[in-house]
């Protein structure tokens, strides 16, 4: 029996044609190559949610099985719903359902089996023509058919997944079991009908504790898929990983409503850090961004970029570092992330360049002769220490950051290139923050991170 679609020509569009074309105008050309086996995207109407949805798509590497996850919006049961349906419907074809794996699942998971909680639910089926456009092409150039015929013989089928009252490791744990050969969309909106301004900083807040995988943190109305959130990201506390934004926004960015809002966001994991991935794909436009930063301060403009990839509007730390001739020129940064990153290295770049009070402002004839790094910081983690000996053994080779009372001071992890010795180089913090080099007492705290250092070769 097939799951008819209910939300075609309300949530999406009902014409084929108008269908696919409506989709291929929300995808960009990416610069990063990288393709992911699980995401989140949102699940609201194309007109609201469709850009920021195809944004996180984009990212997805499908596997044999397409896990969609999604939040049960009308009906309520324990655990996890899964259909008897053979076939989802769209007005793109037919989607086929794993009804074998669906059976393994059952004996395993703690489940219902049911049809009808599908019937009416949205957060499933919107999802489902993205799949089709993206990886069932309508059109084909001659170079992407021979390049596809590899893939001929290759079936795509869905495992459509709601969420009742349930644990989040029971998520977690599906997606460990059936990583290797699956790949697992989270269908889930962010805020929901707060004022503009509200949704902003809930759905900011919401976004740097799934990058950052304090799932701790997270609570129900910051989400409606909530549960699917939170195993996902744990599967990536468990495994290395990390979600990198894709795009973020909500319906008061593009509807005249901003009174009650919706945000949307995607997500897609990855395997190591935000800072990793920023070094690997962004290298070259960080290093540009922070010298454009420089000239427009110095002809007296405020520089912001046009494109700004979106990882890098995640809230960061950095260190902008000016050398001439090998002698440092300036230097400024932020240890704690108050920001987005990309304007935490604009102005770092700027101040380095004319408020670092060690140095004269840097002149027009200087910039050609100028080499200049970008320090991306990891988070920041206290050191716990019984005495001087005990944190002298724990501080190589991280960025240590020392505090006594008003004193205090940071250095780079790059420093110990200078100061290899563990004990000169702690001496020397202390002498940084204004302390006896040989200072020492129970109330000093000590910090320490990692920093992703992004240099022109």
């Amino acid at each position: 029996m097939n799951k008819k679609a209910v939300y075609a020509g309300s949530f999406y569009p009902q014409d084929p044609e108008e269908l696919n074309k409506l989709l291929d105008s929300y995808k960009e050309d990416r610069l990063v190559e990288y393709r992911s086996k699980a995401i989140i995207v949102p699940h609201a109407g194309y007109m609201y949610s469709g850009h920021a949805a195809m944004a996180g798509f984009q990212y997805l590497e499908p596997g044999e099985n397409i896990f969609i996850i999604a939040p049960s919006h009308h009906e309520s049961f324990n655990n996890i719903a899964m259909p008897e349906y053979t076939f989802f419907e769209t007005p793109l074809g037919n989607l086929e359902v794993n009804n074998r794996l669906i059976a393994e699942i059952a004996e395993n998971f703690p489940c219902i089996i049911a049809d009808e909680v599908f019937d009416k639910e949205h957060a499933i089926e919107v999802q489902l023509p993205f799949l089709q456009n993206l990886f069932y092409p309508h059109r084909q150039s001659a170079a992407d058919f021979v390049k596809n015929l590899k893939k001929i013989g290759r079936k795509i089928r869905i495992v459509p997944i709601l969420t009742g009252n349930c644990d989040y490791r029971l998520i977690s744990d599906l997606i460990s079991t059936y990583w290797e050969n699956s790949s697992f969309v989270i269908s889930s909106d962010l805020s929901h009908y707060y004022t503009l301004q509200q949704c902003r900083q809930i759905d900011t807040y919401t976004a740097t504790i799934i990058e950052t995988g304090r799932i701790e943190f997270l609570q129900q109305p910051q989400a409606c898929g909530l549960i699917g959130i939170k195993g996902l990201v744990d599967f990536a506390n468990n495994n290395d990983c990390t979600m990198i934004r894709a795009e973020m926004y909500n319906s008061g960015d593009i509807s005249p409503e901003k009174d009650k809002v919706v945000g949307y966001g995607s997500w897609f994991l990855y395997p190591g850090s935000r800072n990793d991935f920023i070094e690997k794909n962004y290298s070259k436009y960080v290093l540009e961004t922070a010298k454009k930063s420089i000239i427009s301060e110095m002809n007296g403009e405020e520089y912001i970029p046009r494109q700004i990839p979106s990882v890098l509007t995640e809230y960061g730390a950095s260190f902008v570092t000016l050398k001439l001739n090998g002698e440092l020129r300036g230097c400024i940064g932020s240890i704690y992330p108050t920001k987005p990153l990309i304007l935490d290295i604009i102005d770092n770049a700027a101040n380095a360049a004319f408020r670092d009070s060690r140095f004269a402002p840097l002149g027009e004839e200087e910039l050609d002769r100028l080499e200049l790094s970008v320090s991306i910081l990891s988070a920041i983690e206290r050191i716990n220490f019984k005495d001087e000996r005990d944190l002298l053994s724990k501080i190589y080779p991280h960025g240590v950051i020392i505090a006594e009372k008003d004193k205090r001071a940071v250095y780079l992890p790059v420093v110990w290139e200078q100061l290899p010795d563990r004990e000169i180089f702690l001496n020397s913090l202390k002498e940084k923050a204004g302390l006896p080099p040989n200072y020492f007492s129970k109330t000093i705290e000590a910090y320490k991170f990692s920093a992703t250092s992004i240099s022109a070769y």
